[in-house]
């Protein structure tokens, strides 16, 4: 008999995913037919999005609450193969914007005070 399912197993945090014998296939087919290299650089969801938000493996796995002993060192490459196909790319950077900190009114004293220095 024949299982249904397969699972795999992610080198970033080490939780199993059972996957329908379809999607393996599916997924198979992405890495190319080649199993071993799918098990090898399988990186789950929850680690994939924030790899591609710029964070590294060790910062990743802190968020997500994995205990890093266990588990094997990540291949540099598999990290910048998620971060080069990413539409995510400098998301992560923190942006200013001036409209977030002031109002569009004016204190009184204030706008006599800038009346006065503007004219000098």
């Amino acid at each position: 008999m024949t299982r249904k399912t397969k699972k795999l197993t992610c080198v970033v945090t080490g939780r199993s995913l059972v996957l329908s014998k379809d999607y393996y296939q599916s997924k198979l087919d992405k890495a190319g037919g080649d199993e071993q290299l799918l098990h090898d650089s399988y990186v789950c969801k929850e680690a994939k999005d924030l790899i591609k938000r710029g964070y590294d493996v060790e910062k990743t796995r802190g968020l997500l609450g994995v205990d890093s002993q266990d588990l094997p060192v990540v291949d540099n490459k598999i990290v910048e193969q998620i971060q080069n196909d990413s539409r995510l790319r400098f998301r992560n950077i923190p942006r200013f914007n001036i409209n977030n900190y002031t109002s569009a009114k004016t204190d009184p004293d204030v706008a006599k005070f800038l009346k006065r220095v503007l004219k000098q």
